[in-house]
């Protein structure tokens, strides 16, 4: 089901092929509504998509105009389900000033009658507040790295948050709220690398302080079905700045920095069995740290990153791990520190820093890359700089979180999401909130959790419990070894 703006929406729920488009219906659904063939759904699958805890919205009240745009396209053949229609919207999770709106529409009810469906609504839910919409997956932060409250010293972090909730609305700030997961077992870290294989959480590598030595080889597992961590076996060398994926049930660790040596060109394969295999035969084409990889349709792309000179790469990696590596299309901008997400059948990258007179400068230029003709495209630039930021993609958007500026040092605590363009035409970049503080050096993932995690938490406090602080960030690249 693609993203024309002619879009059919006439299928089966229960089918096992509507499986799919439901569930575009559900991420896209503001989209979807004012597609033609929105207005032609039956019934029951209208229904099925407004009662979903999963419809995402930014507000409830697009779930009412989405409902009452069905409802006017045939007054006549529609009129005895209205009463149905409307119960299936949460007025409850409506602001004043969007009730009021909702008051001033002409409705296919009788008069008075509204009132009693939102009095209906509220004693459904009894004394508890009315049900989140929420995506499946939840946005999970790991790790990474911060100033301490005195703003004096910095301070690497272990905490884990998930997003329970994007809120927005007419007129207000766009926000998340944040609730605690849990924490690290075994301390801090930073520029580390996570993977999810099977809704199971791996966290490798990185750094547990600002020392020549403390980079890490060791790996944690999580598994939030049992909430419970376990330490695996080490990889071969410690690393930081380097991604890592999941592909065929295995991870694989690419390339970065370790102890006081410059970048590495080694890729590490972890087996479920617990046991690490290094692929001298399979290194990548050069040494890279700082780098962006992901998997797409069973491939694994890297892009960019810092060679061993320091130079910011514009290349474009397919590396295969039983077959020869292969350069595709250079990105028009080189970069590092940077972002890569597949999405939709096409990479995209932000963020990151790029070369400058001799240093490094902010690198804000997005592009998406095609696989079929090999060709990358400028998007919208970003609205802020993201260097050594997280990235995921949730309900068909993808999101930026965090990293810092290299022109100015500053951490970020906004989160970004870039909602793609319908048919060929160019998407935008919108603010979706703030992170718990703000992080750099940090990582993301999207997990799904189980309801007494993500029901029975409360959200975060005013901040995390102190570690040992260090100095200032030192103003040079800051995806030089370490």
């Amino acid at each position: 089901m693609g993203s024309r703006p002619g879009l059919r929406l006439h299928w089966g729920l229960r089918s096992h092929s509507g499986h799919g488009q439901r569930a575009y219906a559900l991420a896209h659904f503001t989209r979807v509504a004012r597609c033609p063939g929105f207005l032609a759904l039956p019934l029951a699958e209208l229904l099925a998509l407004l009662g979903s805890d999963e419809l995402n919205v930014a507000t409830e009240l697009e779930a009412f105009e989405a409902a009452v745009r069905w409802l006017e396209a045939d007054r006549t053949g529609r009129l005895p389900h209205a009463e149905a229609v409307l119960a299936h919207v949460r007025f409850p999770r409506m602001a004043t000033r969007e009730l009021r709106r909702v008051r001033a529409t002409v409705l296919l009810v009788p008069p008075g009658r509204l009132e009693q469906l939102l009095v209906a609504a509220l004693a459904r839910e009894g004394p508890l507040p009315c049900r989140v919409r929420a995506p499946p997956g939840a946005l999970v932060i790991c790790g990474g790295d911060a100033l301490a409250p005195n703003l004096a010293t910095r301070r690497p972090a272990r905490a884990l948050w998930f997003a329970h909730c994007f809120r927005s609305g007419v007129g207000l700030v766009k926000q998340v709220e944040w609730r605690r997961l849990g924490q690290l077992p075994d301390g801090p870290r930073f520029r580390h690398a996570v993977a999810v294989l099977g809704n199971i959480l791996y966290v490798l590598g990185g750094k547990h302080y600002y020392g020549v030595w403390d980079t890490l080889a060791t790996v944690l597992r999580y598994d939030p079905a049992q909430d419970s961590w376990k330490r695996l076996a080490d990889m071969p060398c410690a690393r930081n700045n380097f991604p890592a994926v999941g592909l065929a049930g295995q991870l694989y660790a690419l390339g970065g920095s370790y102890g006081d040596a410059d970048c590495t060109d080694a890729v590490d394969c972890y087996d479920p069995l617990d046991s690490w295999i290094p692929f001298p035969s399979r290194p990548l084409p050069i040494p890279l740290c700082g780098h962006a990889a992901c998997v797409l349709d069973g491939t694994v792309y890297v892009s960019g990153g810092c060679d061993s000179a320091g130079r910011c790469q514009a290349r474009l990696l397919q590396y295969r791990p039983g077959g020869p590596a292969a350069w595709l299309a250079s990105m028009r901008e080189g970069r590092a520190g940077h972002i890569m997400e597949a999405m939709g059948g096409r990479l995209y990258v932000a963020g990151g820093l790029r070369e400058s007179q001799g240093g490094y400068a902010n690198q804000l230029a997005c592009e998406t890359y095609s696989p079929g003709p090999d060709v990358w495209i400028l998007l919208s630039p970003l609205p802020q700089a993201h260097v050594g930021g997280a990235s995921a993609v949730l309900q068909g958007e993808l999101l930026i979180l965090g990293g810092y500026s290299q022109e100015s040092f500053r951490d970020t605590h906004l989160v970004h999401g870039y909602q793609p363009g319908l048919g060929q035409g160019l998407g935008r970049w919108l603010s979706l909130g703030t992170l718990p503080r703000a992080y750099a050096d940090l990582r993301a993932c999207v997990l799904h959790l189980p309801a007494t995690l993500r029901g029975d938490l409360a959200p975060h406090g005013p901040g995390e419990p102190l570690v040992l602080p260090h100095g200032p960030r030192e103003p040079s690249s800051p995806l030089a070894p370490q």
